[in-house]
Parts: structure tokens; sequence; C-alpha cells
């Protein structure tokens, strides 16, 4: 195993450890990633740059039989700035957590640049939900996970189209979804851009929730989550 190797990637989570340590969870081209920043939380350590949707290019150390790699060098490439709306927060967390849940070593190249997009539009649209299913749509799409649209149902259900159970859609909200997941992305957001988008949101938040797992920041979103069907 390569002891030293260099990385790119964006703070999507912190975890404080006792004694001023620092676990961060990443995702970056090469998929989702793990690293101690030892002290970073002491007022001499580097908890600033290694902030929440900062992107870094930093470098690891993996110590024979340690678990979880140590961060060595870090520089600061850039910050997603406009993120702390109360509005875009929870979007931008959600659609952090999704990319860390689905970001494989294999998905990493096609996760990396739909996480960066969706964030950047979650921060300036000024409807970020746009943005924001825009994203999580094509993310499950790009790691294999998006819904069956085949046949004729209104409603998604357990990862498909479904008549009378599960997130009822509608014809205008399935035409939606087509055109997201379908259409060059342009299209896709001038279609979503056009309609109502809860129900699409709603939808979204139950076949995460069947496809991936649920989520930790899925609670963010609860007042807009409706039943996932039975």
């Amino acid at each position: 195993m390569e002891r030293y190797r260099m990385a790119e990637g964006l703070v999507v989570g912190r975890k404080p450890l006792p004694g001023g340590d620092l676990i961060l969870l990443l995702v970056g081209p090469q998929g989702a990633a793990q690293a101690v920043a030892r002290k970073a939380q002491r007022p001499t350590g580097r908890s600033g740059r290694l902030s929440l949707f900062h992107h870094l290019r930093y470098q690891v150390y993996q110590k024979p039989g340690n678990e979880l790699p140590t961060l060595t060098q870090v520089e600061l490439v850039g910050r997603l700035m406009g993120l702390e709306a109360p509005e875009r927060f929870p979007l931008a967390c959600f659609l952090a957590e999704l990319a860390y849940q689905t970001a494989s070593p294999e998905a990493g190249p096609r996760v990396w640049p739909l996480l960066i997009a969706g964030l950047r539009g979650i921060a300036k649209h000024p409807r970020p939900q746009v943005a924001f299913l825009w994203s999580a749509w094509r993310m499950l799409k790009a790691v294999g996970l998006a819904p069956n649209l085949g046949g004729a149902g209104l409603c998604l259900w357990e990862g498909g189209r479904c008549e009378g159970k599960g997130v009822y859609l509608g014809r205008e909200g399935m035409a939606m979804l087509e055109a997201v997941l379908r259409k060059p992305g342009a299209e896709a957001v001038r279609a979503l851009e056009a309609g109502p988008l809860e129900p699409l949101q709603r939808a979204l938040l139950a076949h995460v929730h069947y496809a991936v797992g649920g989520l930790r920041t899925a609670a963010l979103l609860a007042p807009q989550e409706g039943p996932r069907g039975g």
C-alpha cells in the first residue's frame, strides 16, 4: 500500500473527537474518503481551512494497521459560498451526504461534477430546490439508482412507477421527473423551473430512502417530506 498519497475533495462532514482531533468526510473525483486531522480543533490547529464545503487539495498518510489515514498537508483550493442561508443549507447538506453515500471509487468521477454543480446552483439559484432536485436525481442516475419510469402509474414507490400507493406525482410531476432524468441539463432545469417542486422533492426523499438508505440529513427536510406509501 502506498503510504503517502495526494487527493482532492470537498469537505462534506466533520466528526469531532476527544483531544481536539477531527474526522473529515470528503468527496472528490476519486470517490468518498475519510481522514483524521490531528489536533485540528485546537486554537493553533487548521480547523478554519477544514470547514464544511471547503474544496481541498490534501495529502494523507496511511499507517499500516490503521483504519483511517492521517491528514498531513492541506491546500485550500476554494470555498463554496452562499450555502449558509436557512432555505439553502439543508438542501446542500442532504446533497453532500447523498454524494458521500454513493461516490464509490468507480462512481466518483461521475458524482463529483454533479455535486459541485448542484451546490453552486443551490447557492445562487433564486429557487434553490431547482438546482437541488436536478443534481440529486442526476446523481442517482449516474450511480445506477434512478427509478424505473416504465409503465403508466402516476406514483413513485419502491423504485418504480406505481398506481395508488407511494408518492403521488401526477402527470405533470411525472413528466418533470422524466425530463430531469432523460433530457440535457438546460432542458431539465427549465422543466423544473416551470412546475411545482414539492411533490418531486417528496418523491426524491422516498426514493433515496428506498435505494440508498436513511440519510441523517433527511431530518433537515422533514417539513417537506410526505409519506412513502405502503
